[in-house]
């Protein structure tokens, strides 16, 4: 359904135009509500970008028996961007999956009644910076390899606990990002998939740094000379993952380039941790290594990604199109 509407003047300095409030009502846009307001071509585009009433931004979920489950509805249903997430199930299972995710669901709590529990969420996407959240989680990652590295040298268990808590914090980053994604990916769905990869990537680093901290732990000692092998592959590695993050937000595709060319000499250089003395009891660490290789060369290719939807937004000016016309 479409109308005509007539531009008029607001105040002393602003002009504007009204809008049907049976339109404002049917996607649950009040007064105070947040919208953005996007030019595209020749058109307009108005929509909202959160609303404050809830009822178009609630789900209800059922869950089994299994606290597994119930965390796994929970987690999904924050990331898709719902405010109010009624779970239906038993509540005791419910209640124990809720207690191990709530540290990692910002802005979240959870009400309990007869009719069942509802996880309410009052963090506030508009406000998220996705850049911050990606420089915050590249810092707990040079934190986590540094910690591991340390432990390397000083055979300091406690590193490794520290290593495992960091995990933790990524965690809690990369569910608020994925959330602030999804509910803001129609400003530009492209730049929303490069986001996704780069913050699922580097959540997934972590992880792999977290395995390879309780490898650690479960082995009573390490062999002198394959610590001093394995400390300099760890070193590369570390170098190399920061090397590709910083490519992507400096959207540098020199030095992501840079990155991606010299992984085949990388992998090789791993390689060598399967032989004496490291032999078969690092095979699990060097497998988490060449995976988190793996994982940076994602992120730099995502840079190249938003290095050609960067020139394809630029306007083109009159002497360069002179110039291909000639």
């Amino acid at each position: 359904m479409s109308m005509y509407r007539r531009v008029i003047r607001i105040g002393e300095k602003s002009i504007g135009i009204t809008l049907p409030k049976q339109w404002l009502d049917s996607l649950n846009i009040g007064l105070g509500d947040l919208i953005e307001v996007k030019a595209v071509e020749d058109m307009l585009i108005v929509k909202p970008v959160v609303s404050e009433h809830g009822s178009s931004n609630a789900v209800v979920l059922s869950s089994g028996e299994s606290s597994d489950e119930a965390m796994r509805i929970i987690i999904a249903g924050y990331i898709e961007g719902f405010d109010d997430i009624a779970v239906r199930g038993p509540k005791e299972s419910i209640r124990r999956a809720y207690q191990v995710i709530e540290s990692k669901l910002p802005g979240s709590l959870i009400l309990e009644s007869e009719d069942g529990v509802m996880v309410k969420v009052a963090t506030s996407e508009t406000n998220i910076n996705l850049k911050m959240v990606v420089s915050s989680t590249s810092t707990i990652l040079n934190a986590m390899f540094d910690k591991i590295s340390s432990y390397l040298e000083t055979n300091d268990t406690s590193l490794l606990d520290e290593t495992l808590a960091m995990d933790d914090q990524v965690d809690k980053l990369y569910f608020l990002a994925l959330r602030t994604i999804k509910k803001l990916s129609f400003r530009d769905p492209k730049e929303a998939i490069d986001d996704t990869i780069i913050v699922k990537n580097m959540e997934h680093v972590a992880d792999a740094l977290d395995r390879m901290a309780r490898t650690f732990k479960g082995i009573q000692k390490i062999d002198p000379g394959c610590v001093k092998e394995l400390s300099s592959r760890l070193r590369d590695v570390w170098s190399y993952t920061l090397r590709a993050i910083n490519s992507y937000q400096s959207g540098s595709k020199e030095q992501a380039l840079k990155v991606i060319v010299s992984r085949e000499e990388l992998l090789n250089r791993m390689f060598s941790l399967i032989k004496k003395p490291c032999s078969e009891e690092m095979a699990g660490v060097m497998h988490e290594l060449q995976l988190i290789i793996a994982l940076s060369v994602d992120i730099a290719e995502a840079t190249f990604s938003n290095y050609v939807r960067s020139v394809t937004k630029r306007p083109v000016s009159k002497e360069s199109s002179e110039d291909v016309v000639g």
